[in-house]
């Protein structure tokens, strides 16, 4: 192990040991730095280094390793660490045969034999360069190989490197080493910046990739690409992002891990929309960190009060972090290891970043974002990030640090300026895995919160502001008379349907009385007739009596 966390992961454990290593670099690229940070880490697990420097004085080493927080007064106390001064006096004159013997004899006897854990050869080429020829340098390098070879020590060689020289014992010091790592400091937009690749790593599986480094007072601190990335939790989970009309925009809120770009002109209330979505987050009893580039994190906290968002509360409580970073002068990868640092120590669930546009559209500073985004990843934190639009673009909607092809969500707020009024407008531009809405809606502030209304459309043109609320009011008016006139009809058809069914009763009762008078004369009809048929009867049965007795009667003698 280096002691160099991010280069530990990105070669899967560190530095081979008992094996060479070489690190190369251009001046003031780190070589130095990293040789003593490993030999630190090496002492720190209980072994002991000798640390041979062909370049500067005893002195000024011991001073490099009391320069960072790696508690080598201790070491040195306890002679832990022994340096050689491998320099060469001014005032010596080369005559003769030459070779490292000698130097390797005294590196041999720095501690007892099989003592010595980790041996630091820096600046070995200011040495080997004093050799006649390329074939004395080369015996010599082999003469240290076959040194190294009958220890148990790891060892680490520090060299210039020189991209336009082939053949020399450069190439024969990066043959010999099991391990290459090439360190390199380039300058970009006036500021310096550094990083490192492992160029050559014998039987291990490493990450390839050129990844910034930082200095700090720890010593070199990476953004590790790891040799075998994590995959990223996946999750269908929803989460609020504080303002409940734009949740049922998004189909109810962003997947929680996911990215959300707010892109905007200055006073579209990105900002406040970001402060939203830590309420929430707190609110849920989740811990949120938020970065400030622009702002002091008192003047966001007083600002979220005037539309009713709670941010000191949730200050207070320990949930929710907010760490300004106002007129910083630094470089990309110094933002990005900064937000790294502060994720890592308040270990949130959740990160606002306003605004992201602070880093721009360099290949350097499109990486730092990038790196950024694939830790909260790696670590399932739900991310919300600010960005101005490049005015370059004009109505383009293309976020500054080119970042919107990395975000899930993509939020849009812009103004919309009709009749002498400025109003807010926000739309939902991309939602991956969401059917998002495709609607523009208006972007209230009011010391009640935040609120997005529907926009009007009419004609082909979105009414905003007065317009809009001339457009309800007219709605308004247009649906009372239309429920007057609905009500209206109701009570002249509710009136008709009652005169009908008077109508109604009046003529069932009329009918009903026909039907009673009918009912009577057919029954007096039927009497009538029956009175008819009997008397027809009677007088049928009296003709008959009649005849009878009007017949001669026989004679009674005959």
């Amino acid at each position: 192990m280096t002691g160099i966390s991010g280069f530990d992961r990105m070669s899967g454990g560190g530095l081979p040991l008992a094996r060479i290593s070489a690190v190369i670099g251009g001046a003031g690229a780190g070589k130095t730095v990293f040789a003593m940070q490993s030999m630190i880490s090496v002492v720190n697990a209980g072994g002991n280094g000798v640390f041979v420097s062909f370049e500067q004085s005893p002195h000024s080493i011991r001073e490099g390793f009391m320069a960072f927080d790696w508690n080598a007064e201790d070491l040195f106390g306890s002679d832990r660490i022994c340096i050689l001064d491998g320099r060469m006096r001014s005032d010596v004159a080369i005559s003769g045969g030459f070779d490292i013997a000698g130097l390797l004899a005294s590196v041999g006897g720095a501690f007892p034999p099989g003592q010595a854990s980790c041996i630091v050869f820096d600046g070995i080429d200011a040495l080997l360069s004093l050799l006649e020829s390329t074939a004395l340098q080369r015996t010599e390098l082999l003469r240290m190989q076959e040194y190294v070879e009958q220890l148990s020590s790891t060892v680490i060689l520090t060299l210039k490197s020189y991209p336009n020289v082939t053949g020399g014992f450069e190439e024969v010091a990066l043959y010999m080493s099991d391990c290459v790592v090439e360190l390199e400091r380039n300058t970009e937009d006036g500021l310096a910046n550094r990083s490192l690749r492992i160029q050559k790593y014998r039987s291990s599986a490493h990450a390839q990739s050129r990844v910034p480094f930082l200095m700090t007072q720890k010593g070199i601190e990476i953004a590790a690409i790891e040799a075998e990335p994590k995959q990223p939790p996946i999750t269908s989970e929803r989460l609020s992002v504080g303002i409940a009309r734009l949740d049922e925009m998004l189909a109810g809120g962003v997947y929680r891990g996911s990215s959300t770009l707010l892109s905007g002109s200055p006073g579209t209330a990105k900002t406040t929309l970001g402060a939203s979505f830590l309420e929430a987050c707190c609110n849920r009893e989740e811990r949120a960190l938020a970065i400030f580039f622009d702002e002091n994190p008192g003047e966001i906290v007083r600002n979220a009060a005037s539309v009713r968002i709670d941010l000191e509360r949730h200050v207070g409580s320990g949930l929710l972090r907010l760490h300004g970073m106002v007129d910083r002068s630094a470089g990309p990868d110094e933002f990005a290891h900064e937000i790294a640092e502060q994720v890592r120590d308040h270990h949130p669930r959740h990160l606002l970043i306003d605004p992201i546009s602070i880093f721009t559209s360099s290949q350097s500073a499109q990486n730092a974002v990038r790196r950024l985004l694939q830790l909260c990843k790696r670590e399932g934190i739900t991310v919300v990030m600010t960005s101005l639009l490049d005015r370059l673009n004009g109505e383009n909607e293309s976020s500054r640090s080119n970042v919107s092809t990395l975000c899930d969500n993509w939020i849009h707020l812009s103004y919309l300026v009709q009749s002498g009024e400025r109003n807010r407008s926000l739309t939902v531009v991309k939602s991956r895995g969401t059917p998002h809405s495709n609607q523009v809606g208006e972007l209230l502030l009011s010391n009640e919160g935040i609120t997005i209304a529907d926009a009007f459309t009419e004609d082909g043109a979105v009414l905003m502001g007065s317009l809009r609320w001339q457009k309800e009011r007219a709605n308004e008016q247009d649906l009372r008379k239309a429920e007057l006139e609905a009500d209206r009809v109701e009570r002249g058809t509710i009136r008709d349907i009652e005169e009908l069914e008077r109508r109604q009763l009046a003529l069932e009762t009329e009918l009903k009385e026909k039907r009673e008078d009918l009912h009577r004369l057919q029954r007096q009809a039927r009497d009538v007739s029956h009175a008819e048929e009997e008397r027809r009867d009677m007088m049928s049965r009296r003709r008959s009596s009649r005849s009878t007795l009007s017949a001669p009667q026989p004679d009674g003698d005959a």
